[in-house]
């Protein structure tokens, strides 16, 4: 078995392979390789620092240090799969369960596929307590989803804008040629890749309707009861949630906001116990 939990070097997240490779101390420069930030892009020179700063604290053991320097870039406004992924290892070194699974949540919204941070967020909810299985779902949907949580929005955005490109060209090329065998070929070509733009085109707008419509966090508190209403003398204790536990934002009030389980289950929690992924 390999070895986990190791900090990863920032940079450009490319979207067509795995980033498993990255897997290392970093010595990287983390802004100025294309970063993607709250506000832009950056190429400040002091991030990458910062960065290899982090990483050096985290291999001497000094995993609280380290997690505030990465803290402080995320301040600064830049984020990016492996500085999430090695803020979810230094969490869980530190037994932050809840804190862990938040960061390896965030850092697969950059790279899901990353087979790393599959096995580390396995880890970190192998220590969470509640155990909430989920309702079955229509398999045609199922899949629909894995397939729109595969890749990240800018890779289906990718996609979708090569294979119209390339339906495009072969479009032209069968309008052109002069040539039998090339006019074949680009017919051939025009309607392969016009179906394969319409596919990744629907799921493209599948993982932007997604991440907008669907709003998740995980419990970070200890341990939290869930109420039957947002507070108020009317309201009694529904159930009771634990540090790591995923769930779904619904409707806020005040300073309690509605969750829901993956198994139905709904209730109110204050604000302040959960992070929003």
């Amino acid at each position: 078995m390999r070895s986990m939990f190791r900090t990863r070097a920032g940079g450009r997240l490319h979207a067509f392979r795995s980033v498993r490779s990255a897997v290392t101390v970093a010595v990287a420069i983390f802004g100025a390789a294309g970063v993607q930030a709250r506000a832009g892009i950056g190429g400040d020179a002091s991030l990458g620092e910062a960065f290899r700063q982090g990483n050096a604290l985290y291999q001497a053991g000094r995993f609280d240090s380290a997690l505030a320097v990465y803290g402080q870039i995320l301040d600064r406004g830049f984020e990016n799969g492996p500085l999430y992924f090695n803020m979810g290892n230094c969490a869980y070194k530190l037994g932050r369960t809840g804190h862990a699974v938040l960061y390896y949540e965030k850092a697969r919204r950059f790279m899901p596929s990353d087979e790393d941070l599959k096995a580390n967020l396995l880890m970190a909810n192998l220590r969470v307590v509640d155990r909430v299985e989920a309702r079955s779902e229509f398999l045609p949907l199922r899949l629909f989803r894995a397939a729109v949580r595969g890749l990240p929005v800018s890779a289906w955005a990718m996609m979708t804008i090569g294979f119209f490109g390339l339906a495009v060209s072969g479009t032209v090329l069968f309008l052109l040629s002069r040539r039998r065998f090339l006019a074949v070929n680009g017919y051939r070509g025009a309607v392969l890749f016009g179906v394969l733009f319409v596919v990744a085109g629907l799921l493209w707008l599948g993982r932007i309707f997604s991440d907008r419509s669907t709003v998740e966090a995980v419990i970070l508190a200890a341990k939290v009861d869930v109420m039957s209403a947002p507070g108020g003398q009317d309201s009694v204790e529904s159930f009771s949630l634990h540090e790591g536990t995923k769930v779904r934002l619904d409707r806020e009030s005040g300073g309690w906001v509605e969750i829901v389980l993956p198994d139905g289950k709904v209730g109110w929690v204050m604000k302040d116990a959960l992070g929003r992924i």
